[in-house]
């Protein structure tokens, strides 16, 4: 259960509900429709959030949408399909590689023609695709919690399958537990329990499970297509979000020139609001590129 940490994006996180939701607009993608936050004047940066999560969970709340209008840029957050208040399909085909047109599609229907994109844990791979799919579309990526899983994605897949099982039961026990076991006793399973229910009562079991098993070819991604890589990226990553920190070490083996800060004593649910002054420093860099 090694990538859980990766998957279970603030399921340990409160948020107020006034935050959860936020107004914005929606558009169509390929017969979905995506509702997005556009906020501001300037460079445009396109915010994509952890899986189960929206962009109010992870981009609102710990107050990186407010960090970057305050520093002069445009601010786009999209609730990736199956997320949010966007639309949620229960065909795993309408998920994985769409979810990375989706943000092509918006910037077409924005009249974009480049934007910077930042992605937050399984919204890494998407703005990872974007990099060595799309990089005429892009101005740099951001990666926060996220790095590159390498090209033996059998176990991933596997996880995956798993995941998807006991969300179409309604059950995130297994996810829960690995996500917040350490060498201190575990949650009682009461608080699981209450964990559990938290993360249904804003996600649809059967949407959920759809969207782990079309996640699997978001993160195929090939050490070639990486090495030849020529926008910026960075790469945010917390002290103590070890799974992830492997995945961002491999990457900088391969990605020419990663930058790569780590927040210390941030863990992958944690290192969210702390990176906002990262992220703005490393945009304002390359505010003209």
């Amino acid at each position: 259960m090694r990538h859980f940490g990766l998957l279970l994006a603030f399921v340990l996180v409160a948020v107020p509900a006034a935050q959860v939701q936020d107004a914005g607009k929606f558009f169509d993608s390929n017969g979905v429709q995506i509702h997005y936050v556009d906020r501001g004047h300037g460079v445009p940066v396109v915010l994509l959030h952890g899986f189960t999560g929206s962009s109010a969970r992870h981009w609102k709340a710990p107050g990186v949408m407010e960090a970057l209008g305050t520093a002069g840029y445009r601010v786009i957050a999209m609730d990736c399909r199956g997320h949010g208040q966007s639309g949620k399909p229960r065909d795993a085909g309408q998920y994985g590689l769409e979810m990375v047109r989706d943000v092509v599609r918006l910037l077409d229907h924005l009249n974009l023609e480049r934007a910077h994109v930042v992605g937050y844990s399984v919204g890494g791979a998407s703005a990872s695709q974007l990099l060595v799919r799309h990089p005429d579309r892009l101005q740099t990526v951001t990666l926060l919690g996220s790095g590159w899983e390498g090209e033996d994605l059998g176990a991933l897949t596997s996880q995956f399958e798993e995941l998807a099982e006991g969300f179409a039961r309604g059950d995130a026990s297994a996810l829960i537990r690995a996500a917040t076991s350490s060498d201190q006793d575990g949650p009682t399973d009461d608080e699981v329990a209450a964990l559990n229910a938290s993360l249904f009562a804003r996600n649809d079991p059967q949407v959920l499970a759809a969207v782990a098993r079309g996640l699997p070819p978001l993160f195929e991604i090939s050490g070639d297509s990486l090495r030849v890589a020529t926008l910026p990226v960075l790469a945010i990553i917390g002290e103590h979000d070890d799974n992830n920190l492997e995945a961002v070490k491999r990457m900088a083996g391969v990605v020419p020139g990663l930058e790569v800060v780590e927040i210390p004593g941030a863990s992958h649910a944690t290192s969210v609001r702390p990176s906002a002054e990262h992220l703005v420093a490393f945009l304002d860099k390359h505010r003209a590129n």
